[in-house]
């Protein structure tokens, strides 16, 4: 029979549990935590009608704006019958305040290093069921990022939404920009389905318009139905790695071929879920058997700390054909890696900390 336990140990540890929430906390946390207390953030409750994606502040206004997390709820070009990407954004923003506001690993805080804003969802002021108008308005506000040196990452919506992305941050193709792409599907396919640009021929139209290098451009996890209609990636030289690459050769090899293919290049990182297995991203348009793991792709971005990622997306995420949350839940995990890794790339390449501030 065990004998109590030591009044003394009894006594260290209440002395523990009477401390505020956050003084029990790693000393990386603590400072950070301590500021948006007392800017007034809400750091416990989910209350996601006030807050912004991981809790940033909502704004439209870019002067002096790091990052700006921005909703395209679009799915009026996905290439079956199953809508409901445009559900995606809300999701994200929903689960996103359940995760750290400081990255639990790295110790990255991208509020402590970056002005980061909400900008809230973009839709086009008129014909919202017209796709080119959505097209016209993502790439209208895009240019304005690239005007004003803002860094987004965009949770969508249909893959269809990166092409005015792509236009946008490659200044109209001026400046091309290299592309890390995870995906079951290429999304090169040509003369798909009397649709010029749509989620099959987002990358194939975007390579073509010059917005992305192709020579500079990885395609990771390609596996299923939309092998067959990936030649023009093959035979425009991007390199593309299948999923059962990934599964046989590891995470550290894929990381090798990124740095091969993208070297110190500016490169934007795009996302759709439906590069997941279907047992773990049951809520995408397109979901395929046999794709990767959360822990895989949440290795994969994390390998690209290094590199000068100056954009991102989570696309696809389809919240109506997964009930459980689950999806969601993993989405929302995936998109903070990405928001991390875009901090630490944009202050290391400005020179510059900025802190976000919210409204008291």
């Amino acid at each position: 029979m065990a004998n109590p336990i030591d009044k003394t140990k009894l006594k260290k540890l209440a002395d523990m549990a009477n401390r505020s929430l956050y003084e029990n906390s790693d000393p990386a946390f603590v400072s950070f935590f301590s500021r948006t207390i007392e800017e007034g953030v809400e750091t416990v409750s989910n209350g996601f009608n006030t807050l912004g994606m991981f809790r940033a502040p909502h704004s439209k206004k870019l002067n002096g704006v790091d990052i700006a997390l921005v909703g395209l709820p679009c799915d009026l070009g996905v290439p079956n019958p199953r809508p409901g990407t445009r559900k995606g954004p809300e999701a994200v923003r929903y689960w996103s305040l359940d995760r750290n506001m400081v990255h639990y690993a790295s110790k990255i805080c991208p509020f402590e290093i970056c002005n980061v804003i909400d900008y809230g969802d973009v839709e086009p002021k008129t014909d919202q069921y017209n796709l080119a108008s959505w097209l016209d308005a993502f790439a209208t506000t895009y240019l304005d990022f690239k005007a004003n040196n803002v860094v987004p990452l965009s949770i969508g919506g249909e893959h269809t939404c990166t092409y005015p992305i792509l236009k946008g941050l490659s200044d109209n193709g001026n400046q091309p920009l290299a592309l890390i792409h995870l995906d079951a599907h290429a999304d090169t396919a040509t003369n798909f389905g009397g649709t010029r640009v749509s989620d099959a021929t987002v990358f194939q139209c975007a390579a073509v318009d010059g917005f992305i290098d192709p020579d500079k451009t990885i395609q990771i996890g390609l596996r299923g139905r939309g092998v067959p209609r990936a030649d023009f990636s093959h035979k425009s030289g991007m390199r593309v790695l299948y999923a059962d690459d990934v599964q046989d050769k590891g995470i550290p090899w894929v990381l090798k071929q990124i740095k091969d293919v993208i070297g110190d290049s500016p490169v934007y990182l795009s996302i759709d879920t439906d590069v997941f297995d279907c047992s773990c991203m049951p809520g995408t348009t397109l979901p395929e058997p046999f794709g990767l793991t959360g822990t895989e792709v949440r290795d994969i971005i994390r390998g690209c700390r290094n590199l000068d990622v100056i954009g991102a997306d989570l696309m696809e995420l389809s919240p109506p054909y997964d009930p459980t949350g689950m999806s969601a839940c993993l989405a929302s995990g995936i998109a903070f890696e990405q928001f991390c890794i875009l901090a630490e790339a944009r202050a290391r390449r400005t020179g510059v900390e900025n802190k976000t501030h919210w409204p008291v």
